[in-house]
């Protein structure tokens, strides 16, 4: 038996709604003997009558009574098809798969995220948190569509793509005469009992790089992993801190606050980190331009510089 094409079992199911081969091939936009022909070809190549006919009534044989649901379902399944194919190519369907730092993923991704689903409720978003040079070799092997980290030292098979620059600010009780001023310059560290970040974090370089271009030279204590627990320490009141802002958001609390480091503002550069011999999804593409939308958020609010940034680069 050969096979039916899709227009063949179209003339099919409308002959078989309208019971007329003038109604059927006015709805097809086909004229009356060509659809008789396409009827007659498709019992030929079936081997069995498909039509009872007379001049008055066109009817389905059993033959055709068993053709017809198996029709339907062969053009649902082709159209079922391509409207998927249709909602992925629009971004409405598939996966998104993102690796950032947890800095960045706490800052950009929850908003971006919520509103990027408001519109795109079909889409899935997968989230792979780990530091700077762990995204970027996620990315490289692709097992992410794209990763949201500074940039990579040797970018080889990577693209970057800069969403805003991440200042250095110090952080600080409210009540702390500190609080005060809008912004600071790093000596305002000196004789302060100064909480750091261990040393294998690029944070930790970004400050210590503060630290030396303004010869501020404090008392380091603690050393610690989390910016959770340097927080702590120094809502506990055992001392003043820097962090990025993006960190500091994961922190944040009435307990806390943040004021601009200048002089110099060390900052480092946070975007888009793709492979370069690998195209993004629709769906992909649509949340990259939900991140820069939020990146432009962050830049003209509170938690901006207060001052352009400087060119210095650090991965964590």
């Amino acid at each position: 038996m050969s096979r039916l094409t899709l227009t063949q079992l179209s003339a099919f199911l409308k002959l078989a709604e309208t019971c007329s081969f003038r109604d059927a091939a006015t709805q097809l936009g086909v004229s009356q003997p060509a659809l008789s022909r396409t009827i007659q070809h498709i019992e030929t190549r079936v081997g069995v009558r498909l039509f009872d006919r007379d001049t008055r009534t066109v009817t389905l044989t059993p033959a055709g009574e068993r053709l017809h649901p198996l029709a339907v379902r062969l053009l649902a399944d082709y159209e079922g098809v391509f409207r998927e194919l249709h909602e992925f190519v629009e971004g409405r369907e598939g996966v998104v798969r993102i690796a950032a730092l947890p800095s960045t993923a706490s800052a950009l991704l929850p908003p971006a995220i919520q509103s990027f689903q408001a519109r795109y409720p079909k889409v899935r978003i997968e989230i792979w948190e780990d530091v700077g040079d762990q995204v970027h070799n996620v990315v490289r092997g692709q097992n992410a569509d794209f990763g949201i980290a500074p940039p990579p030292d040797f970018a080889g098979d990577l693209r970057y793509q800069e969403l805003l620059k991440d200042g250095i600010v110090l952080v600080c009780r409210p009540d702390d005469p500190l609080a005060e001023a809008e912004q600071h310059s790093w000596a305002a560290f000196e004789g302060q009992r100064f909480i750091t970040m261990s040393e294998e974090t690029g944070l930790r370089k970004m400050v210590e790089s503060g630290l030396a271009q303004s010869g501020v030279i404090v008392e380091r204590l603690f050393n610690c992993s989390a910016a959770t627990t340097m927080g702590a320490l120094v809502v506990s009141g055992l001392g003043v801190t820097a962090l990025s802002r993006l960190i500091f958001t994961q922190i944040a609390t009435p307990s806390l606050v943040c004021r601009p480091l200048v002089d110099p503002v060390v900052a480092r550069s946070i975007g888009i980190v793709r492979h370069k011999a690998r195209s993004l999804s629709p769906a992909a593409l649509a949340f990259v331009r939900e991140l820069e939308r939020q990146a432009r958020v962050i830049r003209t609010s509170a938690l901006s510089p207060a001052p352009p940034a400087l060119g210095l680069v650090q991965n964590g």
